[in-house]
C-alpha cells in the first residue's frame, strides 16, 4: 500500500525537491522537451540550396515547436548572398508546409557562431507529424557564407 503525503503549494507549483527520490513516476505522466542538433553543412563547406532535411517524427500524442535556430561558421563575404532556412511540418500524409512566420534568416552581416532563431506561428505537433528543414540561399557577389548547424527544441507528451 502507498502511503499518502501532503504538498503545501506555498512556493506556486511542485518544485524538483518536492518529488521524493523514489517517487515513481510514469514516463506517460511527464512532457519531454529535447533538442534535436543537425549539421547541414561542415565548417569550411559552402552553404548551397538543400532540397530538404528530414528531422523528426512527432511520437506524443501531443506537443509543440519551443525554438527553431541556426548558425553558420564563416560569414558570407558577398553583400548580396542570404540563406534562409525554413522548418515545415506534415501531418497525416498531408503536404509539408511552413509553420514559420519568420524562417532562420542569414545575411552577410550576421554574426559566426551565433544563434539566429526563428519565429514560430503553429507550434502545435500531434502524433505522426513529420518535421523537416529546407534550405534555400540567394545572391552571387563573392562567397556564399559556410558551416550550416540548425537546433530544433521541442516538447511532447506521450499520452
Amino acid at each position: 500500500m502507498s502511503s499518502v503525503a501532503t504538498i503545501d503549494f506555498t512556493g506556486g507549483g511542485i518544485r524538483n525537491s518536492d518529488i521524493g527520490t523514489g517517487a515513481a513516476i510514469a514516463a506517460t505522466k511527464l512532457e519531454h522537451q529535447f533538442s534535436i542538433d543537425r549539421q547541414l553543412y561542415a565548417e569550411g563547406t559552402e552553404i548551397v540550396a538543400l532540397a530538404s532535411e528530414l528531422l523528426h517524427i512527432v511520437h506524443g500524442t501531443s506537443g509543440e515547436v519551443v525554438a527553431f535556430e541556426g548558425a553558420i561558421f564563416t560569414q558570407a563575404t558577398g553583400a548580396d548572398r542570404t540563406v534562409d532556412v525554413a522548418l515545415q511540418k506534415s501531418t497525416g500524409a498531408g503536404a509539408f508546409a511552413t509553420i514559420m512566420t519568420t524562417n532562420v534568416e542569414i545575411t552577410n552581416t550576421t554574426a559566426v557562431r551565433t544563434p539566429v532563431a526563428a519565429v514560430v506561428s503553429n507550434t502545435a505537433l500531434v502524433d505522426g507529424d513529420i518535421l523537416r528543414a529546407v534550405v534555400t540561399v540567394a545572391g552571387s557577389a563573392d562567397a556564399q557564407a559556410e558551416g550550416l548547424l540548425i537546433t530544433l527544441t521541442l516538447r511532447e507528451d506521450p499520452a
